[in-house]
């Protein structure tokens, strides 16, 4: 960092002798992005443009700009206004992509990642995450072999990889290939999440709290990295920490169903229920589907007293899917006549530790796999 802000010095010293160097200015621009000095980039790129107002360079890092700034839609827009420019397309339809995906338009993204004349490792990485968001797992992981041989990607490359095999449910895969990448950078964002979910799934929360707060302190935005920082809480019992962390985990994953349900179970045991049925509610909204979602809802009502209503969402949550576990669950209480009169706090604790299949994985773990939404189910 240092480097580049006495690089960002020398550079505007020299534009001060030269100020009509168009090509010094641009690479002043990129500079100040590069070491996060936003208010500088925009400022020389303003001073550029007013002086070549329709100059392609010059346009193509308004969009990089917007790109830092989190301004997605508006970056969208200005390298759409590139295409068919003298920068090279490849590179603008690339930016495109990678706009679209933070937008969770994953369908988008690989629409316009088909349109690149080459694919490159760095391409192939960004089509592979799209493809991972879809659930379109192998075709993501062929992509990845060939993101691996490039140096540049392939430590990226083998986060995404350990991840698919977290969200494939092979968890010593997963467990292999993140350990493998805490070997050569131990503060991976990815691989440290990983391993944070898998002690948290055995029960070991201080080592799986250590791996979240070095993906959080590397990643502030990491959904997963909230999401098991919130689970964590949950199991702790600690439910005002737990709904903060669950927040922040919807707030970068707004799509991730399973972070729903777990926050409307924090706020259960918060005591508050209007919350609680808020959040599962607007999970409903995006895939009323999940059965997940309908068995949360059933155990919300059981607790406000809506037997009737809790029995038709239980119902409808066990014959979308049999493996529900919050749908039987609901069923469960509703046959025991319970619900109303089970402590809140005590639901949720059972709900996280109870096993939820053959194999004796717990919720707390599925919850943590990824669970989005995909234009098939959209579609559908």
């Amino acid at each position: 960092m240092e480097d580049l802000k006495s690089k960002i010095n020398k550079l505007a010293s020299f534009l001060k002798v030269d100020s009509e160097n168009q090509r010094l200015l641009i690479e002043l621009v990129e500079t100040c992005l590069r070491a996060g000095e936003l208010e500088k980039a925009e400022h020389y790129l303003q001073q550029g443009l007013s002086h070549w107002p329709e100059d392609s360079s010059l346009l193509f890092q308004k969009g990089m700009l917007c790109m830092y700034k989190g301004e997605y839609s508006v970056a969208i827009e200005e390298f759409t206004s590139q295409l068919g420019s003298k920068v090279p397309q490849d590179i603008v339809k690339y930016n495109i992509a990678w706009a679209q995906l933070a937008l969770q338009q994953p369908q988008n993204a690989l629409s316009t990642l088909d349109g690149l004349e080459t694919l490159s490792p760095r391409s192939a990485l960004l089509k592979a995450r799209a493809l991972h968001y879809l659930g379109r797992m192998e075709e993501a992981e062929q992509l990845l072999i060939f993101a691996k041989t490039s140096e540049e990607t392939a430590l990226e490359a083998e986060s995404v990889s350990a991840l698919l095999a977290l969200d494939q449910e092979d968890r010593e895969s997963a467990r292999t290939k993140a350990d493998a990448i805490l070997s050569k950078s131990p503060r991976n964002v990815e691989a440290n999440v990983i391993i944070g979910i898998l002690n948290l799934g055995d029960g070991e929360l201080q080592v799986a709290e250590n791996h979240f707060a070095v993906a959080l302190a590397e990643k502030p935005s990491s959904g997963r990295g909230w999401l098991g920082e919130g689970l964590l809480a949950l199991l702790r019992g600690e439910f005002s920490h737990a709904t903060n962390s669950l927040q922040k985990a919807v707030d970068n994953m707004p799509t991730h169903l399973g972070t729903y349900n777990a926050l409307a179970w924090a706020h259960i045991c918060n005591g508050d229920l209007s919350s609680a049925e808020k959040t599962a509610l607007r999970a409903k909204e995006l895939e009323p589907r999940f059965s997940e979602t309908l068995g949360t809802l059933a155990i919300i009502n059981l607790l406000k007293g809506e037997r009737n209503s809790a029995a038709v969402q239980a119902k409808v949550a066990n014959r979308l899917s049999a493996n529900s576990f919050a749908g039987r669950f609901a069923q469960a209480l509703l046959e025991s006549d319970s619900g109303e009169q089970e402590k809140a706090e005590e639901i949720v604790t059972q709900i996280l530790n109870s096993e939820v299949n053959e194999q004796g994985e717990r919720l707390i773990n599925s919850l943590s796999r990824f669970q989005s939404l995909t234009e098939t189910k959209k579609n559908n």
